[in-house]
């Protein structure tokens, strides 16, 4: 339930995102997309502090170093070979040119990146497949709706579409922690948080545009299953 809520939210924020491009000025849309990057990289950074770090007894320390770089470089070994950037960005020109759409590729790759692979998605999806509790989906979606309506006033209707997505990835994850619940631990959600929260920051960069060729982030995506490899397989011995 607390994904479809999250899905109609983003619908509903493209939708009054739409109404605010019509009278955006094209001068304004680059600004605002530098905007949203700062706080996409600030708040995904932040995120991932909160988990790379702990606190004992007045001393810092660091958690899970190499499985966040081994995650990435892995996952995106796999997206690079499989072309998952390349792929989505053809299904959306193709969904485009058959039901002579306006441009939807960037609004669409950006919205499900930033809906999909951030911690809200993934700790919310699995709260709501273990405990039936849909507060922190709850919380997303208020963030999900005046972030589609930013990028809608920029990207237009493709953010909409975005929407398909986050109800496929959230919604597996749901079914996934209903069904495996008993096998999910605490180290393999915060690895998924970790490297998720990382492409975030990868996504504000390229909001950013700090670097002249982008970051390929759904490339990264398989990533997000190192994690729950790794730590299944230590729980072998």
């Amino acid at each position: 339930m607390g994904t479809i809520i999250n899905a109609l939210a983003i619908v509903m924020g493209t939708l009054v995102g739409m109404i605010f491009k019509k009278r955006l000025p094209k001068d304004l849309q680059k600004p605002i997309l530098m905007v949203m990057g700062i706080a996409i990289t600030g708040l995904s950074l932040g995120w991932f502090m909160s988990d790379f770090l702990i606190l004992d007894n007045g001393s810092i320390s660091t958690q899970n170093e190499l499985l966040v770089i081994i995650s990435l470089v892995v996952g995106t070994i796999i997206g690079e070979t499989l072309d998952i950037d390349g792929k989505l960005r053809r299904f959306a020109s193709n969904l485009e040119s058959r039901y002579q759409l306006p441009p939807i590729a960037q609004g669409f790759i950006s919205g499900t990146m930033i809906f999909c692979i951030g911690a809200l998605a993934i700790l919310g999806a699995i709260q709501d497949g273990i405990h039936g509790d849909i507060s922190i989906l709850g919380i997303k979606s208020v963030l999900d709706f005046i972030t589609s309506m930013m990028l809608a006033s920029v990207f237009g209707i493709g953010v909409a579409f975005a929407a398909v997505s986050v109800l496929i990835y959230q919604g597996l994850i749901t079914l996934g922690a209903m069904a495996l619940g008993m096998f999910l631990t605490d180290p393999m959600i915060v690895g998924m948080s970790m490297v998720g929260n990382l492409m975030l920051v990868a996504m504000g960069i390229n909001f950013m545009e700090l670097k002249k060729e982008p970051f390929k982030v759904a490339n990264m995506l398989p990533g997000l299953l190192v994690p729950l490899v790794y730590f299944f397989i230590m729980g072998l011995f």
